[in-house]
């Protein structure tokens, strides 16, 4: 049998990507939110809190632009703004428990659905695949310090 080439590789990734998109795809259609309140969302996930400034520069808006970005959200339910007592000038943003579950079912689920079709992979192919996704995010990390480094 003749070694896989990175084109059979991305293929099979794009199959994978396209049965995990195909699965989901209840969840993203019934989601009555932008691609950018939907990036706002894991931004703030993962900041857990953000002024309308960071949203701003983040996003290469104005300061209108994210203060109507944060009040959709905080009209869907999915984010609550206040007052910085730090700075009273400041409004920052977070997510409800409503936004966070929202962000960790749609993360979650794919990793659900992954769990599940690994599984029954035989105990070969998942070692298999376990080294591949190992290995390649081993070259992504080095390509990655490569790129931060270069930045300086």
């Amino acid at each position: 049998m003749s070694q896989p080439t990175s084109e059979e590789a991305l293929a099979a990734y794009r199959k994978l990507h396209r049965a995990l998109l195909t699965s989901s795809a209840g969840k993203w259609r019934d989601l009555d939110i932008s691609m950018q309140q939907l990036r706002a969302m894991y931004f703030l996930r993962d900041e857990e809190e953000a002024s309308v400034g960071r949203l701003a520069e983040l996003f290469g808006i104005g300061l209108p632009g994210a203060s109507l970005l944060g009040d959709r959200l905080v009209r869907a339910g999915y984010v609550e703004r206040r007052g910085d007592p730090a700075d009273r000038r400041r409004v920052l943003l977070s997510l409800t428990r409503a936004g966070l579950r929202l962000i960790t079912e749609l993360r979650e689920g794919n990793h659900v659905l992954l769990r599940r079709w690994m599984s029954s992979l035989s105990p070969d192919d998942l070692a298999a695949l376990t080294r591949g996704w190992r290995a390649l995010a081993e070259v992504a990390s080095r390509h990655g310090a490569v790129l931060e480094n270069s930045a300086v």
